[in-house]
């Protein structure tokens, strides 16, 4: 049975370094997991390795569509098997990284199609959420999909409005295209790698700190640069859901200190983090590990080792 790689964690958790560790060591080729990388432009605010580290390590399925393009899990799939068939047929190891949970959830979970949107069901669902509030679209959908109200929280705009535009656009609730088969299907043996911190602290330091570099590098002018390059763009697009591009994008028209922005950002991305970390301890047969353990790579070198001489 072929084998594959995940590399699973939270935001700033230090995922690339690892990868590129592990890179290092055996003969694995990197498959991105995230929903921000795939978007071309979009490098400082989704964390994207720079030029030089993807000469060295190079990413698949990164800068793959505009901003103003749609992307669904089902396409998602469909990318990472091909691009696992070439990496296998290369004799390599596919090595997937990132945080993107829905995406690591349809490689092992086979589910029905979720239909992608459309800019008009988007606008009706923010119009909505302006007009009546976040709070009853979260009482609505628990009228309409109770099972799905219990794992996204109140609070949680992009996966409660994903969850009714699937709604709206196939009159059926998001639950039910998960939950057609809950038994694993898949062609692969996976070694499943978390990175879980144990204090939670240490990550939040870890989040300010990288979104604070992340404006020194020139976030707000990567953000100002989409919108000359994509006139059309606008905050019904997936890409400026995105926690960070989501905070500049709407304020960009505003008078607002780069501290507050900054803070702003900094907290939604820790409600990203805790909905990653929430989601992962749902997760069968995750090997988890503290990113900020000294002794972590090596304890995840030697359980590869192990996996691949198996």
């Amino acid at each position: 049975m072929n084998k594959k790689i995940f590399i699973i964690g939270p935001t700033a958790s230090g995922k690339t370094e690892l990868a590129k560790t592990i890179n290092d060591h055996f003969n694995t080729e990197i498959i991105s997991v995230d929903s921000a990388q795939i978007y071309q432009g979009m490098d400082i605010g989704s964390a994207k390795p720079s030029v030089s580290e993807l000469k060295k390590y190079p990413h698949h399925l990164i800068n793959l569509i505009k901003p103003t393009e749609n992307y669904s899990v089902s396409r998602f799939k469909e990318d990472e098997s091909k691009v696992s068939k070439g990496i296998i047929k290369n004799k390599n190891i596919p090595m997937l990284v990132g945080g993107t949970m829905l995406y690591f959830n349809s490689l092992e979970y086979p589910m029905d199609d979720i239909p992608s949107s459309s800019d008009d069901i988007r606008k009706r669902v923010d119009e909505e959420v302006e007009q009546s509030g976040l709070n009853n679209l979260y009482k609505k959908l628990q009228k309409i999909d109770p099972e799905s109200s219990k794992k996204i929280m109140p609070n949680d705009k992009q996966r409660l409005t994903r969850a009714m535009e699937v709604y709206y656009l196939s009159g059926k609730p998001i639950s039910s295209f998960h939950n057609k088969n809950k038994i694993p299907q898949s062609e692969f043996n996976f070694l499943k790698i978390g990175l879980m911190p144990k204090d939670r602290n240490e990550l939040h330091k870890k989040i300010k700190l990288r979104t604070e570099k992340m404006f020194e590098k020139g976030f707000l002018n990567e953000v100002k640069a989409l919108v000359e390059k994509y006139p059309d763009l606008n905050k019904n697009h997936a890409s400026m859901r995105s926690v960070g591009y989501r905070q500049i994008f709407n304020t960009l028209n505003q008078k607002i200190k780069i501290e507050e922005l900054t803070e702003m950002i900094v907290i939604a991305t820790r409600q990203l983090a805790k909905r990653q970390l929430t989601w992962m301890r749902s997760m069968n047969g995750l090997l988890l590990y503290d990113p900020f353990d000294k002794k972590k790579d090596a304890l995840v070198i030697n359980k590869i080792k192990k996996f691949l001489e198996n």
